[in-house]
């Protein structure tokens, strides 16, 4: 399989999915600003997507793909399509009854985001609401994961990392044809996420059944499955940890006043749409990959695709975050400086930007290594890192938060995503030593931070030339942001080329091979 070949697929997906999501960011910051009813969707859409992470994304796909490989190159392709129905009963079963849990025990489930509201009534019995009508969007996300496993498998990436921006427009759907017609407009946003979150799972049937064919329901239990559920079931540990970092971040969120949630969200969404459409992308590509080498012990290979995807990810990644870290404020306010989302709230998060720069290049790295623990079938590790991960952020959290707010919570997960990635990195030194690859991409890397570095300079001196407290409405202010991600652009792309960093060949030289396809 062609690795960037496959990861422009993935990132084209995903680069449109994060931009429609940035689109839904926008529309609901204009729309309920940064307040009480902002706070509580928030809370209550973050609460089914947590638990998603139990019956979806990279913890399904990483169980399904290495197994599903595994299963077709000893047995053949029939036995990979009948591992496929057991894991898709199997999967569906265990939906339903998380999907009932969530709206039985929406009470409690608040109570553990945010404890602090069970003082305030009004907001608590609002995000309560809004979690019950909101919990079946976890199925729906689960469907598409296990799709997105099975089509990945047979090398499509671009429905399946589309398939979330539908759910951004069913959002933006919601606030502008209903925005008006509940006495409580963020029910709005409740009844365009569900109607979105049904698109998104039916836009992946065609190229499923196009690859796969009909996908069978079956509840058959053989050793196959029994040992992808196990592998699971460590990624449901793996999970909890994660997602009690989660809990832990927005308790400390909660406890700060009015709209530091929203405040939070904002920031890491700015963070998410640069880091995700890369890593993401890359990390989808890698897996198959990965997991085909590992199937077949080809350690030159799978040493070749790791370093590849770490250096394609730090020379698409590090001039994103000088960018980003910069000119935060002049990205913040071109978001979100809209409707009732006013200057100061831009200002807080463009700070918690600034301290979410190292968490956007450590998750980047963090997202990738991760594939090649799933594709070893080592979820030990993920497990006792991520329990680190977890105790450092808590520890880390409660201490800045108090000086620091919002942005204390976003340096925290920094820190603490630095510490998991360099535990990831050594215990993959320790365990693969030189098939691993990791020492061939150094030397690399700083030379890609050393043509990154010509860009400060410059957009410190175009920042003053913007109008920022106008937000988007002022047209000088796009003209300066473009023309500064244009020169940025250019002088970092002529600067690798004067150090002789080959992935300016390299991706060239895919995109206009795109090109002339198309």
């Amino acid at each position: 399989m062609n690795f960037v070949r496959a990861f422009l697929a993935s990132a084209l997906g995903t680069g449109l999915a994060r931009v429609l999501g940035a689109l839904r960011d926008v529309a609901i910051a204009a729309f309920l600003g940064a307040g009480v009813a902002s706070d509580a969707f928030w809370i209550a859409f973050l609460i089914p997507n947590v638990f998603r992470r139990f019956v979806a994304d990279e913890g399904l796909t990483g169980a399904m793909v290495p197994a599903l490989a595994k299963a077709e190159a000893e047995e053949g392709p029939e036995r990979s399509r009948s591992l496929a129905a057991s894991a898709f009963g199997i999967l569906m079963v265990a939906n339903v009854l998380l999907c009932v849990a969530g709206v039985v025990f929406a009470e409690q489930l608040v109570l553990a985001f945010a404890w602090s509201w069970r003082e305030q009534p009004d907001q608590f019995e609002l995000t309560v609401t809004m979690t019950r009508w909101m919990f079946p969007f976890v199925a729906m996300v689960s469907m598409v994961s296990f799709f997105e496993g099975l089509l990945n498998f047979r090398g499509h990436f671009f429905v399946p990392k589309l398939a979330p921006g539908v759910v951004s427009g069913g959002l933006v759907a919601g606030v502008v044809l209903f925005g008006t017609r509940f006495e409580e407009p963020a029910y709005a946003l409740v009844l365009g996420l569900m109607a979105g979150g049904v698109l998104h799972v039916l836009i992946n049937l065609p190229p499923l059944w196009q690859r796969w064919g009909r996908v069978g329901f079956s509840l058959r239990v053989d050793d196959r499955i029994r040992a992808v559920l196990w592998e699971m079931g460590k990624v449901v540990a793996i999970g909890i940890f994660a997602q009690i970092n989660i809990i832990v971040l927005r308790q400390l969120a909660t406890s700060l006043p009015e709209g530091a949630v929203t405040h939070y969200h904002n920031g890491t969404r700015i963070v998410d749409l640069a880091q995700g459409i890369v890593a993401v992308g890359i990390g989808s590509a890698l897996l198959p990959n990965l997991a085909t080498s590992v199937a077949s012990k080809s350690w030159d290979q799978f040493r070749q695709d790791l370093a590849g995807a770490l250096r394609l990810a730090a020379f698409l990644l590090l001039p994103i975050a000088v960018v980003i870290y910069v000119w935060a404020e002049p990205a913040t306010a071109l978001l979100f400086r809209l409707g009732k989302y006013t200057y100061e709230d831009v200002q807080v998060t463009a700070d918690a930007v600034r301290y979410l720069v190292p968490f956007l290049l450590a998750l980047a790295a963090v997202n990738i290594i991760k594939r090649v623990y799933h594709a070893l079938d080592d979820r030990t590790t993920l497990l006792v890192v991520g329990a680190i991960g977890v105790a450092l952020t808590a520890t880390l959290g409660m201490q800045w938060v108090q000086v620091l707010g919002v942005p204390g919570l976003a340096l925290a997960l920094s820190v603490a995503t630095v510490a998991q990635l360099a535990a990831y990195l050594l215990v993959l030194q320790w365990r693969l030593g030189a098939r691993a690859g990791l020492a061939s991409t150094l030397w690399p890397m700083v030379r890609m931070t050393a043509a990154s570095m010509p860009l400060v300079p410059l957009l410190l001196w175009l920042e003053p030339f913007g109008s920022w407290e106008s937000g988007p409405k002022e047209p000088l202010n796009w003209m300066v942001f473009v023309g500064g991600l244009s020169l940025s652009g250019v002088g970092y792309l002529v600067m690798a080329r004067l150090l002789g960093l080959p992935e300016v060949g390299r991706l060239t030289q895919a995109f206009t091979r795109r090109f002339r396809r198309g």
